[in-house]
């Protein structure tokens, strides 16, 4: 029985104390009395006493000449928490669902009076979210084969008109050597290395569908450092695709930040003569460079090199052409 006091005393502080709203010690014996658990005032301070030692954080105070007890709700300012629920809520690769589910779970960690408050977001982001729910077991997967250095196996899909999956390769499972999970542009890609083409892909975890171990062992090219991990993916993801090449960039001021967003504070720029701005940057020249390149097209021009000068005008004479109607 008095195993089972100290618990309860624990839950009834937890779920309805924190700094703003201590518990008088009237009103705790009398919510121990609705679960049936006798208690007295000397006993309670004692048994208040013995979870303190126990180094459970109550702390005690005066309410109107009476003796107070709440249970501090440290591990996270309410700041802290409002952060990582706006994260949780703007993420596009978390399903509807869970984001509920998991929005309720750290709110909890507030305490009960900031749990209301922080479930009540008045921010709202114009994102779609995710519907595939086997994101978390593909996670669960990818980290297990982590530990286990081995392979794994699953299907992978894209979507016809309708929103309806249509599998690659006729629904054949892709076995692959898992490197690395990296979170870019609001989706969630492994990193991994294909034995049976000899090269390294990436993969949308939210494209994937019945994620297995393989006992197989990965390969010595799919092993990568720890330490080593951060310097490999930023090198092989930045603008991911294509060959990695040093670019100069001209650009109008409106654009600093920007770049400054897209290659790091510790991107160098320079003023010109002219009043624009030049930087030197290493970039992946794919689709994905040319999408982010051509979102500022009265904004910034490429420098050097002139090949990837004159592949930035092949770009913007496809466009222009299907623009058209692909007339010429």
């Amino acid at each position: 029985m008095a195993k089972n006091k100290l618990l309860l005393l624990i839950e009834i502080l937890k779920h309805n104390t924190d700094k703003d709203h201590p518990i008088t010690t009237n009103a705790l014996i009398e919510k121990l009395s609705m679960y049936k658990v006798p208690c007295e005032r000397r006993t309670l301070a004692k048994d208040i006493s013995q979870l303190i030692d126990m180094n459970y954080p109550i702390k005690s105070v005066k309410v109107s000449h009476s003796n107070a007890y709440y249970l501090e709700h440290n591990d996270f300012s309410v700041s802290e928490l409002k952060i990582i629920i706006d994260a949780l809520q703007a993420s596009a690769v978390i399903p509807e669902e869970t984001t509920i589910s998991l929005t309720e779970k750290i709110a909890d960690l507030g305490g009960p009076y900031c749990a209301e408050l922080l479930q009540n977001n008045r921010i709202r982001f114009n994102i779609r979210k995710q519907t595939n729910n086997s994101i978390w077991n593909s996670i669960s997967v990818i980290e297990e084969s982590f530990k286990r250095q081995t392979q794994i196996s699953f299907l992978y899909f894209k979507h016809d008109e309708k929103g309806n999956r249509v599998y690659k390769r006729n629904k054949k499972r892709y076995i692959v050597d898992p490197i690395a999970l990296i979170y870019e542009n609001d989706n969630y890609y492994l990193r991994c290395y294909n034995q049976e083409r000899k090269d390294y892909r990436n993969y949308r975890i939210d494209r994937m569908e019945d994620a297995q171990l393989i006992d197989s062992i990965i390969c010595d090219e799919a092993l990568v450092l720890p330490e080593e991990l951060e310097t490999y993916t930023a090198k092989t993801f930045k603008m991911f695709g294509g060959d990695e090449t040093e670019v100069e960039l001209e650009f109008t001021e409106d654009l600093i930040d920007v770049i400054f967003d897209q290659f790091g504070f510790d991107t160098k720029i320079e003023r010109r003569d002219n009043g624009l701005y030049a930087s030197r940057v290493k970039v992946q020249i794919s689709s994905t460079f040319w999408g982010w390149y051509f979102q500022f097209p009265d904004q910034m021009r490429i420098i050097s090199p002139e090949s990837i000068a004159d592949q930035c005008l092949k770009w913007a004479d496809k466009a222009l052409y299907y623009i058209k109607g692909g007339k010429k």
